[in-house]
């Protein structure tokens, strides 16, 4: 891969040498990605026409039918609720009126009030005024069914109870406790008017007598009423659950006995709340899922009636479901289509054009002449366009490798004429000559400088084009950069090693330390009296740090900042001239995020007083085949 992109460089270099004029005006089509970053691709333009034309209409359709329709469901409803709680009120209303109007002949037919007078004139006794006042009540309520209950008391006597029962055996004990109380607080009060209670879900009329003569209140009436008849010729709707207030909420009429079970009670609460006897002819809503309530209010003479309704949403509205269930059967017929319409763009048009993009992805890395191959195209113009791909691929291939041949076969000649000129076997040969002069004279220190020359000079003239090299191998070269350097400064520099001898067979990047004890003996040794290079390598976690430590001046703000921009990539200046040994760290670690990645590289730092730290982080464990891999994205990524 490597070999195909440094071929197709060779091909736009000579074509920028040929005919610049025609390269220079297409560079930012050549350039990968460059001018279709902004581009919408067919595929997601189809998918967005499928959107627009099918999906967005049948949504708003069925958006629009569910709303519309349900809005007027719902609408409809509520009316008829509404309506009928009005009904519902305005039939129980007069049935109480109705009760009241009776309970008042009581008093005109004067029947109780004359049997009460000849008892205290003492012209009956107890037992006549019993049957006088018992015959009575038999005659005017017992026998209308729209009464359960009648009772009377004298207010001189209000312990003695003359009553007539339809239904109850028992209603002394009823009587006595639940209504007397109420009764007698009645009792005590200076009134004719007739007072509505609902008590224990019993509704009673309750009123005191008085004389037609004198106005002198003489007994107390009692009145049960059968509800059940209040609403007779009231056709009740089994959706809903009715009920009513008299008053107050502490009671209340239900006619239904799910009104009071444990999963209303929360919609009851707040309709109760709601209500008040200063509000009149006014329809309350409250809704506590699945339930909603209505509350209507109504200003009487003699009682402030509440009537409520609660409904389940899930009963009343159940038509619907019928609504939902048609939505869902179009939506189970559209659903197929629109998979089929995905289906077929995927297959007649995405799956191709992917093929087709794929092969110029291969093409764009550097494999030339690359074909498309396997199952035919589906149809007619891409099978057409994939005949004409295979040949332009092919042609290209042709076109590239006549241009690389040729640029190679100049660029050896090149090579081999410069290597001839300097030729390392010849240098070596003359520095052997040296060395044996100077043996020959006994000047043992110039033999060893010629020979740590020799050595760094092999090294750095590596024919052999390896990318990593042992680690061993590299400390070589630094001893003798190092015995050369000692030779200038003598006692002035000092060298401490640490060094994990496990680590010297491991695979690093040719010429990394030699740069930065350079560098350290550059920027810290010849600017001190003394000076010391420290040498640490060994490994921490899963990497490996190769440090350089030396003592030297501080490093100012300004000095950090210059290395880090150093390292970033900006050359640094003196005099206009970039500056030699910058660029060989800068070297440094380009190559090393080159070789291992972003994660990894060079940093220049003070640790301690007078004390900078150059650390090279490295991975212990990475296989050549990563680190080609790395290589080619770095080299691609600059050609794009």
């Amino acid at each position: 891969m490597e070999r195909k992109e440094k071929k197709m460089g060779f091909f736009i270099n000579r074509r920028a040498e040929e005919g610049g004029k025609d390269l220079h005006t297409s560079d930012t089509e050549l350039e990968p990605g460059n001018s279709f970053k902004t581009s919408i691709s067919l595929r997601r333009r189809l998918l967005f026409l499928v959107v627009i034309i099918w999906i967005i209409p049948v949504l708003l359709l069925c958006f629009f039918m569910i709303m519309f329709y349900r809005n007027n469901i719902i609408k409809k409803t509520t009316t008829l609720m509404e309506e009928s709680l009005k009904n519902f009120t305005y039939f129980c209303s007069q049935r109480i009126y109705e009760s009241i109007d009776i309970s008042k002949k009581t008093s005109y037919e004067q029947v109780i009030e004359k049997a009460w007078r000849n008892y205290i004139s003492e012209d009956i006794d107890r037992a006549e005024l019993y049957r006088e006042i018992t015959g009575n009540l038999k005659s005017r309520f017992y026998n209308d069914n729209r009464f359960i209950i009648s009772v009377f008391y004298l207010s001189d006597e209000p312990d003695r109870i003359y009553y007539t029962s339809r239904k109850d055996n028992n209603y002394i004990d009823i009587y006595k406790n639940n209504v007397e109380e109420v009764a007698q607080n009645i009792t005590s009060k200076e009134t004719s008017d007739a007072h509505v209670r609902i008590i224990d879900g019993r509704i009673y009329i309750i009123r005191n007598l008085y004389t037609t003569t004198n106005y002198t209140k003489f007994g107390t009436l009692v009145l049960e009423l059968n509800k059940d008849k209040l609403i007779d010729g009231f056709m009740l709707n089994k959706d809903y659950e009715l009920g009513f207030y008299i008053n107050d909420t502490s009671s209340i009429i239900s006619y239904d006995g799910r009104l009071k079970e444990e999963e209303q009670s929360n919609i009851l609460k707040e309709l109760s709340k709601q209500y008040s006897r200063q509000i009149n002819r006014k329809i309350i809503q409250v809704n506590d899922k699945p339930f909603t309530g209505l509350l209507y209010q109504q200003k009487c003479d003699d009682f402030h009636i509440g009537s409520i309704l609660i409904s389940n949403d899930d009963v009343i509205f159940s038509e619907l479901k019928n609504l939902y269930f048609v939505m869902f059967v179009i939506m189970l017929i559209i659903i197929p289509v629109f998979i089929y319409m995905l289906y077929f763009i995927a297959h007649h048009i995405s799956k191709p054009m992917s093929r087709m993009i794929a092969a110029t992805k291969i093409i764009e890395q550097g494999d030339l002449g690359v074909q498309i191959e396997g199952e035919p195209m589906p149809n007619l113009e891409f099978n057409l366009l994939m005949i004409a791909f295979n040949q332009m691929s092919s042609e290209i291939k042709y076109l590239f490798d006549f241009a690389y041949h040729e640029q190679i076969a100049r660029k050896d000649a090149k090579i081999m004429a410069l290597q001839s000129q300097i030729n390392p076997h010849f240098l070596n040969n003359t520095l052997e000559m040296m060395n044996w002069q100077a043996r020959m004279a006994g000047d043992i220190k110039v033999s060893k400088m010629i020979e740590a020359l020799g050595t760094l000079l092999n090294y750095s003239m590596d024919r052999s084009n390896r990318k990593l090299i042992d680690l061993s191998e590299e400390l070589r070269c630094v001893e003798a950069y190092l015995y050369i350097v000692s030779m200038r400064f003598g006692k002035r520099l000092k060298v401490e090693k640490q060094i994990d001898q496990d680590l010297l067979q491991l695979q690093v990047p040719q010429l990394i330390l030699q740069p930065l004890i350079e560098n350290a003996v550059v920027h810290g040794v010849e600017k001190v009296k003394n000076g010391t290079i420290q040498i640490k390598i060994f490994k921490e976690n899963q990497n490996v740090l190769l440090q350089i430590i030396n003592t030297g001046k501080n490093m100012t703000e300004d000095d950090i900042k210059r290395v880090e921009a150093l390292l970033n990539g900006v050359n640094q200046e003196e005099n206009g001239k970039i500056k030699h040994k910058s660029l060989g760290i800068r070297n440094v670690n380009e190559r090393i995020k080159l070789i291992y990645g972003n994660e990894y590289g060079l940093t220049i730092q003070p640790i301690a007083e007078g004390e900078t730290a150059s650390t090279i982080v490295i991975p212990y464990n990475m296989d050549q085949n990563k680190v080609n891999n790395n290589i080619t994205k770095s080299i691609r990524n600059k050609l794009k």
